[in-house]
């Protein structure tokens, strides 16, 4: 939660606005890729884009540069690419350095002046940032779509403005267990005569099919002075043949972040779920959540950005058609959020879950989750890849007929990945077309807790602000 907020919804100007502005600045021969250091006859070094993705290679240009320097020190357009390549390896104070200089030289070079406000967002100065934003929005040579996502950014600041957007997603795959079922065909039960091996009915045995997923989501931001608050809801459906493996989804979260630029900051969130399957109220719980989170930007520790942060997680939970498994968890969550060339979000949580009643199967548990999160982009396609591995222990016997009441142990892993890229065609209406796949696999001492799961999704993704 703390990274997907500090990180996509800045106060200042997004990474979207880097991006496009930059695209746009190369295409209508604004940006640095149009230039050619010509200032000085030996200065004959010529940006090339897309910057390499690997390390080594953004390295070596640098190698390069550092030894043609002494040629090109009358250069504007030498020491904006010099940034551009500092600013790629995350070194943000030397790609400071580079780029003032550069503007020192040229202070019109779009490119530089781009790249200078990235650099700004970096080391937290959103003050000079907006001072630039607002600069930049005076260019009378700017491409419209430049303009028009400066302008929204600088309206982004305005403390009295709401930002808000939508997502939209729609989605068609292949699922091989609708219905959660164990991975077995029979199950044994410990009768005091002795045990006893059933064969499972056909319908709790794992079924697959086609399914239809859609997802609206809105997001809502408000800055207020230095602090931001945050507000999403999201409604999930999955539509599939048999009316007894649908499910909808609703979830409604509040955020508040004390002052995402300062060094230190508090954060608290409040949420709300409720989930429906197969047309009965599953689960209705409410989680809140408090952590302090501060920053190392020491990148000879890290290799970009990072923010750990500590804090206590709380969740209550209610099962409407089975009461004996309410429940109420209080544990320690601790979190990494790093933003580099790629993004990597980790959480650790460990807590208790106590039951509501002592009738509860297994009765109070110990619970362990681990959470990695991964991003990058290539070009113009984006990666995610998102794993998941809870461990839970109960403190009682489940069932006498399971296994002779033995204790519960089980352990869950799952995965997805997803690659997306901006469709082309006009008549989709600025789409994201998304392939993903999922993996979900159960496993513990009571065989009828195993169980696997895989999925396949191909979908389409609008974002609507």
């Amino acid at each position: 939660m703390a990274g997907v907020a500090l990180e996509a919804l800045s106060v200042s100007a997004s990474a979207e606005l880097i991006d496009s502005a930059a695209g746009s600045l190369a295409s209508s021969g604004l940006g640095l890729s149009s230039v050619v250091f010509g200032s000085l006859a030996a200065c004959i070094v010529k940006p090339v884009y897309p910057l390499p993705n690997d390390p080594a290679s953004l390295a070596a240009l640098q190698a390069q540069l550092d030894v043609m320097e002494p040629e090109c020190l009358r250069s504007a357009g030498f020491y904006a690419w010099r940034g551009t390549i500092l600013l790629a390896q995350r070194q943000n104070a030397a790609a400071i350095e580079a780029l003032e200089r550069a503007l020192l030289l040229d202070p019109s070079l779009p490119g530089a002046q781009l790249d200078y406000l990235d650099a700004l967002l970096r080391i937290g100065d959103n003050a000079s940032a907006k001072n630039l934003m607002k600069q930049l929005a005076t260019r009378t040579d700017l491409p419209v779509n430049v303009r028009s996502l400066l302008e929204r950014e600088i309206a982004a600041t305005n403390t009295d403005v709401w930002r808000t957007h939508w997502v939209l997603t729609a989605a068609a795959g292949v699922d091989s267990n609708l219905n959660n079922a164990p991975a077995l065909n029979e199950l044994t039960l410990t009768f005091p005569q002795g045990p006893v091996t059933l064969p499972l009915l056909e319908t709790s045995r794992p079924r697959n099919g086609a399914v239809a997923l859609n997802t609206v989501q809105w997001q809502g931001l408000k800055p207020q002075g230095s602090q931001l608050w945050l507000f999403l809801a999201e409604l999930r459906a999955r539509h599939t043949a048999s009316p007894a493996s649908r499910y909808q989804q609703a979830d409604l979260s509040a955020n508040w972040l004390q002052s995402p630029g300062a060094p230190h900051q508090w954060m608290v969130r409040t949420g709300l779920t409720r989930i429906d399957f197969g047309g009965q109220k599953l689960l209705q719980s409410f989680r809140a959540s408090v952590l302090h989170q501060w920053q190392v930007s020491d990148t000879s520790v890290l290799p970009s950005v990072c923010k750990p942060g500590i804090g206590i997680d709380l969740e209550v939970r209610h099962y409407p058609v089975s009461f004996e498994l309410n429940g109420g968890y209080g544990g320690l969550v601790g979190a990494l959020n790093c933003r580099g060339v790629n993004s990597l979000d980790m959480q650790l949580r460990l807590g208790r879950d106590q039951a509501d009643t002592p009738s509860r199967p297994g009765g109070h548990y110990r619970r362990a989750e681990l959470h990695l999160n991964w991003e990058a982009r290539y070009g113009y396609s984006r990666l995610n890849a998102n794993y998941v591995y809870t461990r839970q222990i109960d403190g009682n016997g489940y069932s006498p007929l399971l296994s002779n009441n033995q204790t519960r142990q089980a352990s869950r892993h799952s995965f997805r990945a997803e690659i997306a890229r901006p469709l082309e065609p006009s008549w989709l209406g600025g789409a994201e077309g998304f392939f993903s796949i999922e993996f979900n696999q159960q496993a513990s001492n009571l065989a009828a807790f195993n169980s696997r799961q895989n999925a396949l999704y191909a979908g389409l993704r609008w974002v609507v602000q």
